[in-house]
This record gives structure tokens, C-alpha cells and sequence, in this order.
């Protein structure tokens, strides 16, 4: 049995320990732990000193290969989309320097902006009173301007837009004129669920998504939400010759991302082009030379995130010997 001594024996010890320990530190160990730390923490600062060295360099490169990169921009893809109409469609929570930014790349490249279409929030509500007043003006502007919605998987909504701003064919398809499609248009932005902004409106050839992020709801509801947009998308590939998502996931604000979540959807990227560097040159470049393969009925993910195919879209022969 352990006795009252041998708690005392063992108390003791400790102390003892202790004593010795603190002797030891401020004696002969005193100096060796110093210069220990000493050099310890000068070692650290010449790691943190060069990690900062090595990045002002890192940034310093980046910002001179994107100056580098939008110089040369117009001997690289200018004209790369000669007598090709664009419609411009942007989401909410998109950044509107990408919006900017992809226009001014579209002029350089020789394409016509015909149409820049902003989509609101409303579009994809699940309120039951703004779901039934939107399918409401879906279908009177469907009517009125002889669009067929009826057909696929898609939303009705998503088919009608998708018709209205753009065609399959250069020379025009089966789908309604360019006024009657600009009504309709307006109609869609008198009961509040676009903007249209177009001076000279006509149907376009290939279409650039301007995607960002979902913020409002839980987890699931933003990722239900995303996938909605992504359906939107679809179906303007479906009525157009090829559609092109542009974001910048480095400039991201917090949620979901659209472009993520399309990259998530096997069915839509067999389909849809995404680039996710659109706020520098190097991306630009991806949208215009996505917006080319896509033209020749060709699909890819480009940028540095995840799920791309590559850093940057296939550069087209004409440009690579231009």
C-alpha cells in the first residue's frame, strides 16, 4: 500500500526537478538555449525576408506579362471573329470590369457586340406569386413572337430568351426577325426581368456568358440556384452556335459560383465553353480563341482553377500564323 511518505518522496522529487531545471536554464544552459533561439528566430527572418522577395518578383513578372499580353492582343486575336455577332448575357453577382473588359476584347477580335442582355434574379425565383407573373409574360412574349418553348428539357423561359438573342445559322434559322425579337426583348424588360442594352440589335452568332457567384440561401439553395443559371446556359447553346462562360474566380466574391458549378455538370461542359481567368489578358485571349472552337463546334474548360482542360483555349491556325 502506498503511505503518506511516499506521497511526500514524491512531491519532493518534483520540486527537486523543477530546481534543478531552473538552475540549469540560468547556468551553463543559459547560453546555449539563447544562441539557439537566436539563430532560430535570425533564420526565420531571412525565410520570411526571401519568401517576400521572391513574391514582389512573382507579381512583377505577372504584371509585366499582362502588359505584354494586351499590347500584342490585337496582332494575336484581332479579327479572329470577323462578321461574327456576339450577344453579351450577364448574371447577377458578376463583376462588371469582366463585362468591361470582354467587350473591348470582342471589338478587338472584329466581333459585333449586338446585344447586352442583363438577366435579374427573378429569372430563377422559386416564389410561387413571381414564378407565376413571370411564366405569365414567358409565355404572352413566346406567343407574340412565335417561339416554339415547348421543346426539350429546358425551361420555357430559358428557351424564349435564348431565341430571342440568338440564331444557329449566320444567315438566320427558323427562329423570329430581328425587331420581332427585340420586342420581345422589351417586353421581358418592361415586366422587370432583363435589361436590354443594344443599339443596333440584331440575333447573334455565339454568345458570352458574364457568370459570379450565388449568395443568398443555405448551401443547398445556392447551389440550386447555380444550377439553374447553368440550365440557362444550355439552352443558349442550344439556340445559338456556341456559347463561352467568362469569370475571374481570383476576384470571387463569397458563394457559389456559377462557372464552378458548371464545370460540375458533365452535360454542360460537353457543350459549354468556360474560361476562369476573364479579368486578365491571358483569359481575354481564352474567351475570344473559346468563342472560335466553339464556332467550329468544339467545347473546352480554360484557366487556372479547377476542371480546365487547359491554362489557355486552343490558339486558331489563322491567329497562330498571322
Amino acid at each position: 500500500m502506498i503511505d503518506f511518505r511516499y506521497h511526500i518522496v514524491s512531491i519532493v522529487s518534483i520540486f527537486l526537478a523543477l530546481a534543478v531545471g531552473i538552475v540549469l536554464g540560468a547556468g551553463p544552459l543559459q547560453g546555449e538555449i539563447g544562441t539557439t533561439l537566436q539563430n532560430e528566430v535570425a533564420g526565420l527572418r531571412k525565410d520570411k525576408a526571401d519568401l517576400n522577395t521572391q513574391l514582389s518578383t512573382a507579381r512583377a513578372g505577372t504584371e509585366a506579362r499582362d502588359s505584354f499580353l494586351d499590347a500584342v492582343s490585337g496582332r494575336v486575336y484581332g479579327g479572329t471573329l470577323r462578321d461574327r455577332g456576339v450577344a453579351l448575357v450577364v448574371m447577377p453577382g458578376s463583376d462588371a470590369a469582366v463585362s468591361e473588359s470582354v467587350v473591348a476584347a470582342l471589338g478587338t477580335a472584329g466581333a459585333r457586340v449586338t446585344s447586352t442582355t442583363t438577366v435579374g434574379e427573378d429569372w430563377v425565383s422559386t416564389d410561387a406569386k413571381t414564378v407565376a407573373a413571370r411564366d405569365e409574360v414567358v409565355a404572352r412574349v413566346a406567343s407574340d413572337a412565335a417561339v416554339d418553348t415547348s421543346t426539350g428539357s429546358a425551361q420555357p423561359r430559358d428557351l424564349l430568351l435564348a431565341t430571342l438573342l440568338a440564331r444557329t445559322a449566320p444567315a438566320g434559322d427558323n427562329g423570329p426577325d430581328d425587331a420581332t425579337a427585340r420586342t420581345g426583348l422589351e417586353a421581358l424588360a418592361d415586366a422587370g426581368l432583363v435589361s436590354i442594352d443594344a443599339e443596333t440589335f440584331t440575333r447573334a452568332d455565339l454568345v458570352v456568358v458574364v457568370a459570379g457567384t450565388v449568395a443568398d440561401g443555405d448551401a443547398a439553395a445556392r447551389t440550386a440556384t447555380a444550377e439553374q443559371w447553368v440550365a440557362l446556359t444550355a439552352a443558349l447553346d442550344d439556340r445559338s452556335r456556341g456559347v463561352v462562360v467568362a469569370d475571374d474566380l481570383a476576384a470571387e466574391t463569397d458563394g457559389t459560383s456559377v462557372l464552378a458549378t458548371l464545370r460540375d455538370t458533365s452535360s454542360a461542359t460537353r457543350e459549354v465553353s468556360s474560361v476562369d481567368d476573364a479579368g486578365s489578358p491571358l483569359g481575354l485571349a481564352s474567351v475570344v480563341f473559346a468563342l472560335v472552337q466553339q464556332d467550329g463546334g468544339s467545347a473546352g474548360q480554360y484557366g487556372l482553377g479547377a476542371g480546365t482542360d487547359a491554362a489557355y483555349a486552343p490558339v486558331p491556325s489563322a491567329a497562330a500564323s498571322s
